[in-house]
């Protein structure tokens, strides 16, 4: 079996720590890694994330990212119709650098492929409480949520279109990959968590995003009567308030029925129209997108990096999707978790997305080998992969892997039969 591609995951200041070619000849020599990206917009959270301290950082135990952050030299001009633009970093060991432009030149130099990605927050939390808070998504209630975005905000959508177009137009890349977070799925529902079921996590979506007036006027574009979506699904969300005590108790009366999900939408068909409306928002989001990048450069992968469990909750239909990125990268890291029992899990999910996109779409599956994955999860999760129809292996994350697994990436590789070639056909293809 062929695959195309290994591809590793950087940060602008594991180079800076490590030194990009020290961290690429360990790529290449143990894990046969020939594909690259720099996470070039990067969300606020402590790094190595599953673990206390990093494994082989020589420089540091953790790193502390800013929020929502670039690491590349935003060309002006391509944000001239975006009244939003990327905030750089305030780190006076990242300034001055162009982190995106180092990774390319030395991963071009090694033969390799190399992208980016805008990950899941593009607003920092300072600017989306204060001069751009009008860009982001809103409960019911009018509460903003935090700093995630409206994607039916135009100017949310200029930015959008801008942050991929600037890649494209002025880097050597040969995609652009990102994970933004979609619309909120619910705040504080207390039965959406884990094993809640499908009947819960539907009526929580009442508590979830977006209700903005950029929501309002698009809903009402597409002729959908807004306040009477807004009306009913509101009678929903009040009854997560005991205090409201009829609606709390209808609220309680379905939790603890039979009721199906399908009884459910067949009975509220406002819940149905303001779950399509947010999937439909979404699409359209990313064919705005895909064919601005496109338009600007041809040959370019657009590329998702899908990590939902239930990413119909955040708006992302992945079959609807689907036409407007070139590329689908997994995220399911079930080999970090240690539990030999969720690598079955991993094999669903993957199965999952393949039948939404189809068998001719460029595929690639993620594994992990971080705290607390050992060898013999890493293996199996590139066999699993290899038997879900992937046609590239993506690794998450160099920073912090363990020596031992990063080993059992080329050792699984030889185990289950597989080269790299770049020439390999998408969907498996035998020898």
């Amino acid at each position: 079996m062929y695959w195309r591609e290994v591809v590793a995951s950087l940060y602008a200041w594991d180079l800076l720590d490590e030194g990009v070619e020290p961290i690429l000849d360990v790529l290449e020599r143990e894990t046969r890694t020939n594909s690259t990206y720099l996470v070039a917009l990067m969300h606020d959270e402590k790094r190595p994330l599953t673990d206390f301290y990093y494994p082989h950082n020589p420089r540091r135990k953790v790193y502390w990212t800013e929020d929502s952050r670039a690491y590349w030299i935003p060309t002006p001009d391509a944000y001239r119709n975006s009244r939003i633009k990327p905030r750089l970093t305030d780190n006076p060991e990242l300034q001055g650098r162009d982190w995106l432009q180092e990774l390319v030149v030395a991963s071009r130099r090694r033969g390799m492929t190399v992208g980016a990605e805008l990950s899941h927050t593009w607003i920092d939390k300072e600017r989306a409480k204060g001069e751009l808070a009008d860009c982001i998504q809103q409960d019911i209630y009018g509460q903003p949520f935090g700093q995630q975005i409206c994607f039916n905000n135009p100017d949310v959508r200029a930015y959008g279109i801008a942050l991929y177009t600037d890649l494209a137009a002025h880097y050597d890349l040969d995609f652009i990959q990102t994970c933004v977070i979609g619309f909120h799925p619910a705040r504080h529902n207390p039965w959406a968590g884990a094993g809640a079921s499908e009947v819960q996590r539907l009526i929580g979506l009442t508590l979830g995003g977006c209700f903005c007036p950029r929501c309002q006027a698009a809903a009402e574009a597409r002729g959908l009567d807004w306040g009477a979506l807004v009306s009913r699904l509101r009678w929903i969300a009040d009854g997560y308030n005991h205090y409201n005590h009829k609606q709390a108790f209808e609220l309680n009366l379905l939790r603890n029925s039979d009721t199906t999900a399908t009884a459910l939408l067949a009975e509220i068909p406002e819940l149905y129209a303001f779950i399509k409306f947010r999937v439909d928002s979404l699409t359209s989001f990313y064919q705005e997108i895909y064919e601005a990048v496109h338009a600007v450069r041809q040959g370019i992968d657009v590329r998702l990096n899908h990590f939902a469990q239930y990413p119909e909750l955040m708006g992302l239909n992945l079959k609807g999707v689907a036409p407007f990125v070139d590329s689908v990268r997994s995220s399911d890291y079930a080999e970090q978790s240690g539990d030999p029992a969720r690598m079955e899990a991993k094999r669903a999910y993957l199965h999952g997305i393949r039948r939404a996109i189809g068998v001719d779409k460029y595929f690639l599956s993620a594994i992990s080998p971080r705290p607390k994955a050992t060898p013999e999860l890493v293996k199996q999760g590139i066999l699993i992969s290899a038997q879900c129809g992937a046609d590239a292996l993506t690794i998450g994350h160099y920073d912090g892997a363990w020596m031992n697994c990063l080993r059992a990436i080329k050792e699984g590789l030889d185990e289950a039969g597989i080269e790299i070639r770049r020439d390999a056909p998408v969907c498996g293809g035998g020898k």
